[in-house]
């Protein structure tokens, strides 16, 4: 193992922490992050501890809407719409946190291999290899701030403004009560009275933020590793050009062979493709779920602001517009790193093409071969293994969501 000296040890902490530091908080909030990176007893414990919290409260959630949903006979077909519209969610919720859980392997080994090419970087002491990654980290980082800024604040005013300030209400013995945000089975419990109230808001705000967090998790997940992929794409294409100029500007590289350059670039070019077959292997369901979902929500928080719209409900309009645009935030997240993800894979063999490889020695110049046949065959990020996440796969969300609003606003008008 190659040592570093205690300023290089310090840069290349800090970086690979900051790289994965908004996936470290969202997913300790809900006890996703996995086990083999706790570095003491107390934390494993900790992880465990709100694992089964973070079930508990969406279960909470789920079963009284699965039943609400299910058996509840009274009310017309619009309230069965907006029941729908919760119910939908936390099914979406329940099945990410399922397999974020069971895959919490797959999270650790691609944060590790996060770590260890932070470290290549950092005891190589390659600064512009070091800009490349801390440029692509950012990104990821961002995607991540936004995710959650849309989700936290949309869900802020869907679980919590809504029910206590709008004027949902009904009318039992002559007395005016609220209606939570998310329904209640009242063969279960009637929550329309106090203190019955005040106990299930509490329980179904604190439930809402591990449905949303999981959902944030989940993205910015996909949107850090995603990003990483494509710095070490950038980093490769260096190393290809580097493979012909690399004699003038790198005199450390002097004294190394030809081979033992493309040993390394087809070397890391195979560690890249490894890390995307883990990335999609961890987040394929995820995706599908997400591009299902995603495809559902939006038709249906289109119906739920074009309702709060006709009724004139400010505080509605704001909840409804603010998940809207988070929702299809969330669903462009996905179809716009897996658009650039493929674009930079293909960039690898348009590079090895481009140098100058007839200054090559001898035969070596078919060694490139491999690299162009290995990224026009590269894994692509995709929902279920079925759809390919791009921007015209996001454009044709927009375009189903548009088509079901349409026909629901048709069988209920």
């Amino acid at each position: 193992m190659l040592v570093l000296k205690d300023s290089s040890s310090v840069s290349y902490s800090k970086d690979w922490i900051y790289s994965v530091q908004i996936n470290r908080w969202l997913l300790k909030a809900i006890g996703i992050w996995p086990l083999s990176l706790c570095v003491t007893t107390t934390e494993k414990i900790h992880s465990v501890i709100l694992t089964l919290i973070s079930i508990f409260l969406i279960g909470f959630l789920l079963v009284p809407c699965t039943l609400c949903t299910l058996l509840d006979k009274t009310g017309d077909l619009d309230t069965k719409i907006k029941m729908i519209g919760p119910f939908s969610f936390c099914i979406m919720a329940a099945i990410k946190y399922y397999v974020l859980l069971s895959r919490g392997s797959h999270i650790g080994k691609c944060i590790e291999d996060i770590r260890v090419d932070w470290f290549r970087v950092s005891s190589h002491n390659c600064l512009e290899d070091r800009k490349i990654m801390m440029e692509n980290a950012r990104i990821g980082r961002s995607l991540a701030i936004f995710c959650a800024g849309f989700m936290y604040s949309g869900g802020f005013f869907y679980t919590t403004v809504m029910p206590l300030c709008t004027k949902r209400t009904e009318i039992i013995d002559n007395e005016i009560v609220r209606s939570q945000a998310f329904p209640i089975y009242r063969g279960l419990l009637d929550p329309r009275t106090s203190p019955s109230f005040e106990i299930v808001q509490l329980m179904q705000c604190l439930a809402g933020f591990v449905i949303y967090s999981v959902t944030v998790g989940s993205c910015s997940l996909a949107a850090v590793f995603v990003m990483h992929a494509c710095g070490q794409f950038q980093i490769l294409v260096t190393k290809l050009r580097r493979l012909i100029d690399g004699l003038k500007e790198d005199k450390d590289m002097e004294n190394i062979v030809h081979e033992q350059r493309l040993g390394n670039i087809v070397e890391h070019h195979l560690h890249i493709l490894g890390f995307i077959s883990q990335i999609e292997e961890l987040l394929n369901e995820i995706c599908f779920v997400e591009f299902i979902g995603c495809t559902l929500n939006i038709c249906f928080l289109g119906y739920f602001l074009l309702k709060e719209w006709e009724q004139s409900e400010t505080i509605g309009i704001l909840t409804y517009c603010i998940l809207l645009i988070s929702f299809i935030f969330n669903i462009f997240i996905l179809c716009y790193i897996g658009e650039i993800l493929s674009e930079e894979c293909k960039s690898i063999g348009l590079s090895a093409y481009m140098i100058d490889w007839h200054r090559l020695p001898g035969k070596k110049a078919l060694s490139l071969i491999l690299i162009s046949a290995a990224s026009n065959s590269s894994t692509k990020l995709t929902a279920g293994k079925l759809v390919e996440l791009s921007l015209s796969s996001f454009c044709s969300v927009l375009k189903s969501s548009l088509a079901y609003l349409s026909l629901l606003r048709t069988l209920t008008t």
